[in-house]
């Protein structure tokens, strides 16, 4: 199966590459479902392009906006251009756009979005006839429902996303932001009114009914995040072709940290699936990133696992992302750091590097400025330090390899 990975930025999508994913996903200017500043530039897809390539990764452009006549000019002359630095395949939503895309000539692959909320076989043969190689199945089905349509369908590749954020609309398609902020989910500008805090009320009476009693309130339509992690087996047993990691607007280390625990179970099961076991320490890892409560959303309705979260609807936020590798001089065994968070003399350091399964922990014992050659007691972001590495052994660490700091409230 492959591993396809979010890309919000160009770092990330370096990121995504050095840490496994054999694909990686990105925004097509204003024309995907997430904000601007997710987008690529085409410069910067050009480049990303190159690197991915260079690695043995695919590149897949999202422009899956549901479009109106006037988004047609811009929208395909930036296809066009994002077709010759060399995408492919490009993830779409709107028939429309499917139709111009064949129209103009263009032979990239397309891969249906998963805002099309396709749940059945019948229309899988349908977008299968209208030159559609690929669906991002609804994340609606069960597993029994999409091992279904690959047997009915097996000519047709099926995506399906198995960690991040869960949208509570149906299949994404939602218009709270719209109704209530005038910005468009389906735009790239939603403003997540499902997280907010709501109270229930009578129509009659005009009594107020509070939902699970919380002097807060609750959070009736607040989703909780959805991890597969625990079921890589089921997963490949259904037919499924791609594993799809949610979040292009999180954080590289979001990327890099969830990307490699995908990769190592998939690497894992492949190697051996009659010896494969799930591995607790993969959870574990998983829960060091930024989430909500997880779940396994409707893949397997026999478990009776909760989709809802009403208590709150904030992260949990086990570790911070403080830094990244900028150069590990290995004869003196001293690393320096560009800072993105706040640490501090003493924390207790770790390192997420992709050529090393292992995390490496080192305590900065002491932190010097690049540029002044002061000590320091804390580094912020943009500062360049460097820090000893008293703990680790003769391995070279990777440049760009990524630093966290277990979260402290408050800090």
């Amino acid at each position: 199966m492959e591993l396809l990975a979010p890309a919000g930025d160009l770092e990330k999508l370096k990121t995504a590459v050095r840490f496994g994913a054999n694909a990686v996903y990105c925004g097509a200017g204003s024309y995907s479902l997430r904000a601007p500043e997710t987008s690529f530039s085409l410069g910067d897809l050009e480049e990303g392009i190159r690197f991915a390539h260079d690695h043995g990764c695919l590149i897949y452009l999202a422009m899956n906006i549901f479009a109106f006549d006037e988004d047609f000019e811009e929208m395909m002359a930036y296809f066009k251009e994002a077709v010759e630095v060399g995408i492919d395949a490009v993830i779409v939503s709107d028939p429309g756009v499917i139709r111009r895309i064949r129209e103009l000539g263009f032979k990239t692959k397309i891969h249906l979005s998963t805002q099309a909320n396709t749940t059945n076989s019948e229309s899988v043969k349908f977008w299968r006839d209208h030159g559609v190689g690929r669906i991002v199945a609804a994340r609606e089905l069960s597993l029994l429902q999409l091992e279904d349509i690959k047997k009915k369908v097996p000519e047709i590749e099926l995506e399906v996303f198995v960690h991040g954020a869960m949208c509570i609309a149906y299949s994404g398609r939602c218009l709270l932001s719209s109704f209530l902020n005038n910005r468009s989910a389906n735009r790239g500008f939603c403003s997540q009114p499902c997280r907010w805090e709501y109270r229930l009320k009578e129509a009659v009476s005009c009594e107020e009914q509070v939902i699970h009693e919380d002097a807060r309130g609750t959070y009736i339509l607040n989703s909780r995040d959805l991890c597969m992690i625990e079921h890589i087996p089921r997963l490949a047993g259904a037919g499924v072709d791609s594993l799809k990691i949610e979040g292009r607007m999180k954080t590289a280390y979001y990327v890099a940290a969830v990307t490699r625990i995908y990769r190592a179970a998939l690497d894992s099961y492949f190697k051996s699936k009659e010896a494969y076991q799930f591995m607790p320490v993969w959870l574990d890892e998983l829960k060091k990133v930024s989430h909500r409560p997880y779940t396994t959303g409707f893949y397997l309705p026999g478990l009776l696992d909760d989709t809802e979260y009403t208590a709150d609807s904030s992260y949990i936020r086990g570790y911070n992302f403080v830094g990244v590798v900028d150069e590990h001089d290995l004869d003196n065994n001293i690393i320096k750091i560009k800072a993105r968070n706040r640490f501090a003399l003493g924390d207790v350091l770790e390192i997420i590097d992709p050529c090393y399964p292992e995390i490496i922990k080192f305590k900065a014992d002491l932190i010097t400025d690049q540029k002044t050659g002061n000590s320091l007691k804390e580094a912020h972001n943009s500062y360049l330090v460097s820090v000893p590495l008293k703990e680790t052994s003769g391995c070279k660490i990777s440049k760009d390899a990524l630093i966290r700091a277990k979260h402290e409230e408050g800090g």
